[in-house]
């Protein structure tokens, strides 16, 4: 009798969160791990990162008897989820796996792994989705997403993820909501959405207002907190930023409820302020997740299950 687990990674410009999940969707204790990601790598030193953390992971798996049913890796856009082909470009990251076809060449170089090839049931499945969806789909599971009707979710981090979602399923094509629920791409300032409510926009502000060139988010933010006044207006100005950006959205969609995960979340006390000031009187409860990642896991687990349902292609 053998036990049935899932590997689950969640996929960013700066690291890769992966964890172990059995068959009801839940983390196996002391699988959770963090890996560089290596964004800036080349193709094939980049497809061996992949192999290698796989490999990992499932040597964490301390069951005698087990399977591994399959691989969701939850992937930022643009990309042909589908065919599992990435086509993402110009924002400084993953620009070496442009039109690569990331399952086939993962299967080729998984197949010559010894621990791999004892423990892959029959069939395997490699999926990929947006990682934001999967955040989104783990949110309403387990999360407080599921007590509203209407949803928008934004992730901060290395760029502005997003998603829309309405009775628990994801839109991605309606006069409401921008094309494929991305807002990453929408026009903003003299840019786009992505160079401002990002890391880089962070930092970008920082620049400006000559800020130590050499801090990066968690420093900004714990001199912030210390009350050295040019960081906390960084963070000032990318709460007034984020509200200005999600009214764009807001208005349109009304929904019931904003849900605010990510990296930079994790120092909401900082902007969050701000940003609620900006969205004036719409009513929407605004929700913050400290659980990015383990959301994320959630929904990559039942994307895989609905992969096998639907026939995704097997290894």
């Amino acid at each position: 009798m053998y036990n049935h687990y899932y590997l689950a990674f969640d996929v960013g410009g700066l690291f890769i969160n992966g964890a172990v999940l059995n068959s009801r969707g839940e983390i196996i204790p002391n699988t959770e791990s963090y890996f560089p990601s290596k964004s800036n790598a080349d193709r094939e030193e980049l497809l061996n990162h992949f192999v290698h953390i796989i490999c990992r992971q499932i040597g964490k798996i301390l069951d005698k008897y087990f399977i591994i049913d399959g691989i969701g890796f939850a992937f930022p856009g643009p990309f042909d989820y589908q065919k599992g082909v990435s086509f993402i470009s110009g924002v400084n990251k993953f620009e070496s796996l442009y039109g690569v076809d990331l399952r086939t060449e993962l299967t080729v170089r998984l197949k010559q792994q010894k621990l791999f090839l004892q423990h892959a049931s029959a069939p395997f499945r490699i999926v990929f989705e947006n990682n934001v969806d999967m955040f989104a789909l783990g949110e309403w599971t387990t999360g407080k997403a599921k007590e509203y009707d209407r949803v928008m979710f934004i992730t901060l981090g290395n760029g502005t993820g997003s998603a829309f979602m309405e009775n628990g399923v994801l839109i991605k094509n309606r006069e409401d909501i921008p094309a494929n629920g991305w807002v990453y791409c929408h026009p903003f300032h003299d840019s786009i959405v992505d160079d401002y409510l990002s890391m880089r926009g962070i930092l970008r502000i920082a620049k400006q207002l000559n800020v130590h060139p050499g801090l990066g988010l968690k420093e900004i933010a714990d001199a912030a907190r210390s009350g050295l006044e040019d960081e906390k207006e960084v963070f000032r100005r990318f709460g007034e930023l984020l509200g200005e950006m999600l009214l764009l959205f807001i208005k349109p969609f009304q929904p019931d409820a904003l849900v605010i995960g990510g990296q930079i979340c994790n120092s909401h006390d900082l902007f969050i302020g701000e940003a609620q000031k900006a969205l004036g009187n719409e009513r929407v409860a605004i929700l913050l997740s400290d659980q990015t990642s383990y959301r994320t896991f959630v929904g990559l687990s039942k994307a895989i299950v609905l992969a096998a349902k639907a026939r995704i292609p097997e290894v």
